[in-house]
């Protein structure tokens, strides 16, 4: 692979950035640019794994000179359209910084940081930010693609708490955007899952004041699915703002990784986080009625501090193949779990699903802000599908198990469907178009000739 370069050629790349630079074929090249989703491989003409601000402009700016697109990895969990040999792929894992003030309730982190580190920082103070059900993901794509983690309804989404970005640009400036500074920047990036018109290299954030929750997970047998989320629907229709849950068929995997009495079965979970105030008893009270109803196969609900939020969903750690696919509902009933059932262990063959899961939203998930662009607001519910693509006949199954669930979910759909977050690759975008109403595509389509007239950021969401 070679590229053809008018100015800024790869060796001034090489000398110039503080982060390591890889060109194509190098030693460390296919490390530098891996993604954690092994469903997906990256094959960009340079890396360059960005140690400064400064290296991110520079990595710009060399793209921009030798008409070139640019993608940016954190973590790579939510790769849109992989980086080819026409790309820079700008890697930000090492701007990882976090502080903490804890007068203002905020952090300010860096564009590749992921949110273990803002968590432990932040429950220092008694504080927490608004991640979702896994720590080890970047927080600035999944902030700027919604947020919906286990505090949405008692404290909204995190793309809410957002309060300023650092944001390089293709003519060479990096910016703070914010509602009082570049505020229409800082409106579309807000909602539209980052790196389509420019790389935020920081991000600040407001933390909402949680030490401990209650929480946890109540494992029913699969068999009684239909009767657990008939149950779950009366139970979210009395639930308080405090109570963020969900319903999920999961097929546990026959690995390893694993814990012995989950591996190779199939549950129906009812899952969440009651934040109340300290010493508020409610949560326990809550989970009690199912408790009284029915005695679950596992029961871990109980107290703990919210640092150990990712027990709650239990997601895996380690990298794997994965595909994923979401929608917002503004209903459901029984036949939202006839089709997660189906999805899941449907049909005569091994099922390569991992889970399906509704999540209750509203309260204040549903809260206005006009500051940004963020389109999922109308929706009741959010629903993700996630499978392994192990093997290209387990990609097709997938896709096909997909596309099943969304036509029998149709008249369920939200006026505004599509959740970012939850899609990867073409599917995330096609899913643009479905994310927004049509004035703010029209808007968001404006701010793409503004600040990105030539799509140099053309791995992200498609705005224009």
């Amino acid at each position: 692979m070679s590229i053809t370069t008018r100015s800024g050629g790869p060796e001034t790349l090489l000398t110039s950035c503080h982060g390591p630079v890889h060109h194509f074929g190098d030693d460390g090249y296919d490390a530098a640019c891996a993604s954690w989703n092994l469903a997906w491989q990256q094959r960009p003409a340079v890396v360059v794994r960005a140690a400064t601000e400064a290296d991110v402009a520079k990595a710009v700016a060399h793209a921009v000179a030798n008409g070139m697109s640019v993608a940016v990895q954190n973590t790579g969990h939510g790769v849109v359209r992989p980086a080819d040999e026409g790309t820079v792929l700008i890697v930000m894992k090492d701007l990882d910084s976090v502080r903490v003030d804890p007068a203002a309730r905020t952090a300010t982190l860096g564009g590749g940081a992921t949110w273990a580190p803002v968590l432990a920082a932040a429950q220092e103070h008694g504080l927490a930010p608004l991640l979702g059900s896994a720590p080890h993901v970047g927080a600035v794509g999944y902030s700027l693609g919604g947020g919906f983690g286990w505090l949405a309804r008692r404290h909204g989404l995190a793309v809410d708490t957002i309060r300023a970005l650092r944001v390089a640009l293709t003519d060479g400036r990096v910016v703070t955007a914010s509602p009082h500074e570049e505020p229409e920047l800082f409106w579309a990036l807000c909602g539209t899952a980052g790196s389509s018109l420019g790389v935020v290299v920081e991000m600040t954030i407001g933390l909402a004041p949680v030490t401990e929750v209650y929480a946890g997970n109540l494992f029913y047998p699969l068999g009684a699915a239909d009767e657990v989320f008939e149950r779950y629907l009366d139970w979210c229709e009395r639930a308080p703002a405090e109570l963020t849950s969900a319903f999920t068929s999961m097929a546990f995997p026959p690995l390893d990784i694993v814990p012995e009495p989950l591996r190779g079965q199939v549950f129906a979970i009812v899952r969440g986080c009651y934040a109340g105030a300290p010493g508020d008893a409610a949560g326990a009270g809550l989970v009690d009625e199912w408790r009284g109803w029915r005695e679950p196969i596992m029961d871990t609900w109980g107290p703990m501090p919210f640092a150990r939020c990712a027990e709650i969903s239990m997601d895996p750690v380690d990298p794997l193949p994965a595909a994923s696919s979401g929608r917002w509902l503004a209903r459901a009933d029984a036949t939202v779990a006839q089709a997660m059932l189906q999805a899941v262990v449907g049909g005569d063959a091994p099922s390569p699903m991992l889970l399906a899961e509704i999540r209750h939203g509203g309260a204040a998930v549903n809260r206005p802000n006009t500051a940004v662009s963020f389109g999922g607001r109308s929706g009741q519910w959010v629903m993700e599908l996630v499978g392994l693509v192990g093997a290209p006949e387990a990609a097709a199954d997938l896709s096909r198990r997909f596309d099943a669930a969304w036509e029998r979910l149709g008249p369920l759909l939200a006026p505004v469907p599509g959740y970012p977050n939850f899609e990867e690759g073409e599917g995330r975008v096609a899913m643009t178009r479905h994310s927004f109403d049509a004035a703010t595509l029209q808007r968001l389509a404006a701010a793409k000739r503004h600040y990105d007239p030539s799509d140099v950021f053309r791995h992200g969401l498609q705005l224009g």
